[in-house]
């Protein structure tokens, strides 16, 4: 295996929280998105573009050595995989779940910081179509060995899905859906809410690899693969330029690149 570096971006921690599954509100209901920071944090998936509390059929590596790779925020790394890793061989640009053994080295892990890790290496998947699983990669009891000088967080140059997050409960809650939004949405909600929430209100249907013409910055949606945790039915939701990205990873799942911010 062949490792190589790549710059992180901040992850906005996440938590489960209860959404109604009745009929939505009126589409004229003006949604407050308040600013919450809860854990548990879902596990994300290789590519970033699902979200999980607890993927099935975890499997040991086989592997517990050391890994490089930028931070992306306290719990996840990314590194760039070539000729496959545990069990996972088509993708590059990976991120990898990292559950650290000292919770006191989370001050380490600043954003776009490289780092080096010793850990039990996981893996995990999920069932997200008739044809496609999500893959995890989990680092368990994971420990600092090394790591350049510590500085300012790096500013996003990628981004991912974020399923459940308490700041888009309200949203949920009238649409009777749960929410998987890309994560520099949700960091900048004050901005963004107004326009997540016509999107949300307004799905497209679709398919995964179908092009995403149009503005590269408008937010648009569409209904997610199979259901989320707490078997709501989903909606994915981010902005043109991340849809493109995906589109293209579809086709080419070694495509080596991270999804856009």
């Amino acid at each position: 295996m062949r490792l190589s570096l790549a710059i992180g971006a901040a992850l906005l921690p996440v938590c489960p929280a209860l959404a109604q599954s009745g009929t939505p509100a009126a589409a004229d209901a003006s949604v407050a998105f308040p600013q919450v920071a809860t854990i548990p944090i879902p596990l994300q998936s290789t590519s970033g573009r699902f979200s999980s509390l607890n993927p099935s059929n975890r499997m040991n590596c086989g592997y517990s050595g050391k890994m490089i790779g930028r931070v992306v925020a306290a719990r996840l790394i990314m590194m760039d995989v070539t000729g496959g890793f545990c069990h996972v061989s088509e993708v590059a640009n990976a991120l990898v779940n990292v559950e650290l053994g000292n919770p006191a080295d989370a001050v380490q892990m600043v954003p776009g910081r490289r780092v080096v890790i010793t850990a039990t290496f996981r893996h995990a998947q999920e069932s997200r179509t008739s044809t496609f699983n999500a893959q995890y990669l989990i680092a368990e009891k994971a420990a600092l060995v090394a790591g350049d000088p510590r500085g300012a967080p790096a500013p996003a140059f990628m981004s991912y899905m974020v399923c459940q997050a308490p700041e888009l409960d309200a949203l949920a809650a009238k649409l009777g859906k749960d929410l998987c939004v890309q994560s520099t949405i949700v960091a900048n909600l004050a901005a963004t809410g107004a326009g997540l929430e016509a999107a949300a209100r307004t799905p497209v249907e679709v398919g995964p690899g179908d092009s995403a013409p149009g503005d590269a910055d408008a937010i648009t949606c569409r209904p997610d693969a199979r259901v989320s945790d707490r078997q709501l039915p989903a909606i994915a939701c981010a902005r043109g330029r991340y849809w493109a990205w995906y589109s293209a990873k579809w086709h080419d799942p070694f495509l080596p690149a991270a999804a856009p911010p």
